[in-house]
């Protein structure tokens, strides 16, 4: 017996020190990289794509203004380079510069040749407009996109029902999010048109899928909340919260404590605040925004705690 656990103790160490050295590793090489592009460069080979490249790998590091400068200069050397300019657009927007994100997005459009790259590049400025506040703008791009290209893809799909969502008209959420999955087949998209439904209260439409997947999945904690919700929203209270209990019981057992997912995290969040334990859900929403979690994370939560608080 003593064997077993001295055995998994090695393990366990192997394992955790591999995996530190391969995100050592990872950076080191990413260095590497850059210290090579430097030199190709330097001696001569100063082309765009090789200052695009560069910036790439800067903006793994996360030395975002070193990125910016390479892609300035890549552009500078070919103005109609459509990666860098889609790569320095979103850099931009994510260090704040929102008007210049709109800009460069706007030159993005200015510059495609197809349909195809024209809709891909509207579907770019709709997202800098919403991460500058602007939803009522930016879903006037992302519907044009759909108009030049009417199958869209998967994180077209998420984003226009984003955008509704942020300008009050759920009802229309999911619509649109069932035809993505109808064309795409995504199960990502799947999920989000159920969780619509039940935001929309359209428990008869959510309730037999869950209900499917409950059946057939290993991990269910995510199934049991949204049944949950569709119990409390047709009036069956004891039956959502043993689905409640249920799902906090699998979630603490698959919650890493030191890498948690923030899906997860949200998910306790929510199970927490409908069981009452408004608390628990505060420090999972707290938890989530010190760790940077985007707002489609939290915003559900946030929205549940103060409905509830405010009953």
């Amino acid at each position: 017996m003593m064997n077993k656990k001295v055995f998994r103790l090695h393990l366990f160490f192997a394992l955790f020190f591999v995996a530190l050295g391969s995100h050592a590793i990872s950076h080191h090489d990413t260095k590497v990289l850059i210290e090579e592009l430097t030199k190709r460069i330097n001696s001569g080979e100063s082309t765009a794509e090789n200052y695009y490249k560069r910036a790439i790998e800067y903006r793994v590091l996360g030395q975002l203004k070193e990125a910016v400068n390479d892609l300035k200069i890549a552009l500078h050397r070919n103005a109609n380079f459509t990666l860098a300019r889609r790569e320095i657009t979103r850099i931009l927007s994510k260090q704040g510069r929102h008007k210049l994100a709109i800009l460069s997005a706007e030159k993005v459009i200015t510059n495609a040749i197809t349909q195809r790259e024209k809709s891909s590049a509207m579907i770019l400025l709709a997202q800098m407009l919403l991460n500058a506040g602007e939803p009522s703008e930016a879903i006037k791009y992302s519907s044009t996109a759909f108009k030049l290209n009417p199958n869209g893809k998967l994180e077209w799909y998420l984003l226009h029902a984003r955008l509704l969502g942020e300008l009050k008209r759920d009802n229309e959420r999911p619509e649109i999010l069932r035809t993505g999955y109808q064309l795409t087949g995504s199960i990502v998209l799947r999920n989000a048109w159920i969780d619509s439904l039940l935001e929309c209260k359209k428990y008869e439409i959510a309730l037999p899928i869950i209900e499917k997947e409950l059946t057939s999945s290993r991990l269910k904690s995510s199934w049991e909340l949204r049944r949950a919700k569709a119990y409390i929203g047709t009036g069956k209270i004891n039956a959502a919260m043993n689905d409640l209990r249920m799902c906090l019981k699998e979630l603490d057992q698959r919650i890493h404590p030191k890498k948690p997912d923030m899906t997860l995290i949200a998910d306790r969040g929510m199970a927490n605040a409908l069981l009452g334990n408004i608390d628990a859900a505060k420090n999972d929403l707290t938890h989530l925004i010190h760790i940077g979690a985007d707002k489609w994370v939290t915003i559900h939560l946030d929205k549940a705690i103060s409905l509830i608080e405010n009953q």
